[in-house]
């Protein structure tokens, strides 16, 4: 199989650098395209009047490799585009350094990056590993085994276009996970706004506090099934549309 990696940690981190390696190791060819720094919550940004520079690089064990100045949409867009020739099969973006469960989804850009590869047209599937310690020793060897599994199985089972699988994983070894299960988005970032009102070198200034989440109620929900130990599985789609109905519309008039 022909996998394209993409990320919002950038070219150099080592979720994707570890994933490519198991990826390469399990017989799968892999093309990377991916942010030149870090464009961790750039969301669904893109880069739309102003030229991109795909620089290439040598990212071994990858057969081709192009570090990006643009966001981690652009970059998922873009690498399909320099991949014409040789599309691939399916796009991976990860593996994350954090979660992104919940109303995370909202502000990640490694999910971005798999949704617009769905957008425009290729499987995808974006893998986050949860970080409890941020001292920078987090192993991502389990997460990659388990998004190879998961790539496997999503080829075998492909989705409408606009839709992926979200993959989050706890921080176990892969023979400590308790298994892998489907999960509902949990209702974390829906919250009132918190600063820490300070001063810097430019004047007053705020820092986002991270503020309480509603309670987690349902066992299903994401957030809560990887702190069980099990590694969650979503499909997510660009459709923003809210199930509710929507009848009452037509009142408005004009």
């Amino acid at each position: 199989m022909h996998i394209l990696l993409t990320n919002d940690d950038g070219i150099q981190a080592r979720g994707i650098l570890c994933l490519c390696e198991v990826l390469v190791e399990a017989g799968h060819r892999v093309s990377v395209c991916a942010p030149d720094r870090e464009r961790s919550a750039a969301s669904h940004s893109a880069t739309l009047r102003a030229p991109m520079h795909p620089v290439p690089v040598q990212l071994s064990p990858a057969e081709r490799a192009w570090q990006v100045d643009g966001t981690p949409a652009d970059c998922a867009r873009l690498g399909l585009y320099l991949l014409r020739e040789d599309p691939p099969d399916l796009v991976i973006a990860g593996i994350n350094r954090g979660m992104n469960m919940g109303g995370a989804c909202i502000y990640s850009g490694t999910v971005a990056a798999a949704m617009e590869a769905a957008m425009n047209g290729t499987q995808a599937l974006a893998v986050s590993l949860f970080i409890e310690d941020w001292s920078g020793g987090e192993d991502y060897t389990a997460a990659a085994r388990l998004a190879e599994r998961v790539a496997r199985w999503a080829v075998r089972h492909p989705l409408p276009r606009g839709v992926i699988y979200n993959l989050n994983v706890p921080p176990l070894p892969y023979g400590k996970l308790r298994g892998l299960v489907p999960a509902k988005l949990a209702p974390i970032y829906l919250s009132t706004p918190e600063y820490e009102p300070g001063r810097d070198g430019q004047g007053v200034c705020y820092t986002l506090k991270n503020d309480a989440s509603p309670p987690m109620e349902d066992p299903d929900y994401d957030v809560v099934r990887v702190e069980q130990g099990y590694a969650a599985i979503t499909k997510l789609t660009w459709d923003f549309r809210a199930p509710e109905d929507d009848a009452e519309l037509a009142e408005i008039g004009i």
